[in-house]
């Protein structure tokens, strides 16, 4: 057994001494360099070697994915503090080389960024699940691969921006921004076909909140981000049969009881706007309200304030066509 041993080591001692040389000869350390992008300088510690994404001086690799021809690396400044840290999201092509970069905020525990998965739950990887993430997809419908990257704003009850980027075979080149998004990524935004065709709709959840209450009594205002003139834009008034189907759902919710809060009131009435009926939303909110009237007080809300300022809301939604 030890003369075994013996030969293992010895066969494992070779295949490493053959890797090293390996890379010294490909991977010259003088031929290593400080990459441009952004007037800020990206120093390369690794070679990508494995599949790895290189290192960047200073920070702390997080996460790496594939993107096709393409790599991204996240990052996170090192040491980080107690509560966050400036962190990057960077995309290297074939060679390496830095093509694309963001600017983000970490977790100094979790990472706060991410690229949508196709294939997972709500736009992340399933715990456990044996399929693989996939973070690419044709979204306009022009060949080409998008991907979605969120960077959360860290700020108490806030807000996610996502930045849609097409994956050229020589760029990369950003075709859509979508702020305000409820949640963590990617807690407020679907990525779906709503219509017939090969292109895919962005519906960005995005919370409104009035003089009925905080955050989480906030309304949920829908936006639909579609492609059009070459970038995602906000196109919510040409989905009137989706945004039907939504107060349909949010009315058969509020039909049971249990489900019955200020969000979800705030929402229908929002939802009867949006399709054309700001009359009937504010009639339905205005007789709904006697049901929550016991939060109001013990909130110290004022139910005539919060009337007006759901009016003012209701008004100021544009109403989407048939």
């Amino acid at each position: 057994m030890q003369k075994g041993e013996n030969i293992v080591s010895i066969a494992l001692a070779a295949v490493v001494l053959f890797v090293v040389l390996a890379v010294q000869r490909r991977w010259n350390p003088a031929s290593l360099k400080n990459v441009a992008s952004s007037a800020e300088d990206f120093i390369m510690n690794t070679t990508g070697i494995g599949g790895q994404v290189p290192d960047i001086a200073g920070y702390e690799r997080l996460k790496a994915f594939h993107l096709g021809n393409y790599r991204a690396g996240l990052y996170r400044a090192a040491p980080a503090p107690l509560i966050f840290a400036p962190g990057r999201f960077v995309i290297y092509d074939h060679a390496d080389q830095p093509v694309f970069k963001l600017e983000t905020l970490e977790g100094s525990k979790d990472s706060w960024s991410a690229v949508y998965d196709f294939t997972g739950r709500h736009g992340l990887p399933v715990p456990g699940s044996r399929t693989r993430s996939s973070y690419t997809r044709d979204l306009t419908g022009n060949g080409l691969p998008d991907v979605v990257v969120g960077q959360y704003s860290g700020g108490g009850h806030c807000c996610t921006v996502a930045t849609i980027l097409e994956l050229g075979k020589e760029t990369v080149t950003p075709i859509g921004r979508i702020d305000g998004i409820d949640g963590l990524p990617f807690e407020g935004l679907d990525v779906r076909k709503l219509s017939k065709g090969t292109n895919w709709q962005c519906i960005a959840h995005r919370p409104y909140a009035t003089a009925c209450g905080g955050h989480f009594d906030a309304a949920d205002v829908l936006a639909v981000f579609a492609f059009t003139d070459g970038r995602f834009q906000d196109q919510t008034v040409k989905f009137g049969d989706y945004l039907q189907e939504v107060l349909r759902q949010d009315l058969a919710n509020w039909r049971q009881g249990k489900n019955r809060t200020m969000d979800l009131l705030q929402t229908l009435a929002v939802d009867y706007a949006v399709v054309g009926q700001k009359d009937v939303g504010k009639r339905f909110f205005a007789l709904s309200l006697s049901q929550l009237m016991p939060s109001l007080q013990s909130h110290n809300v004022d139910p005539n304030a919060c009337l007006d300022d759901l009016e003012s809301l209701v008004d100021s939604v544009p109403v989407a066509g048939p």
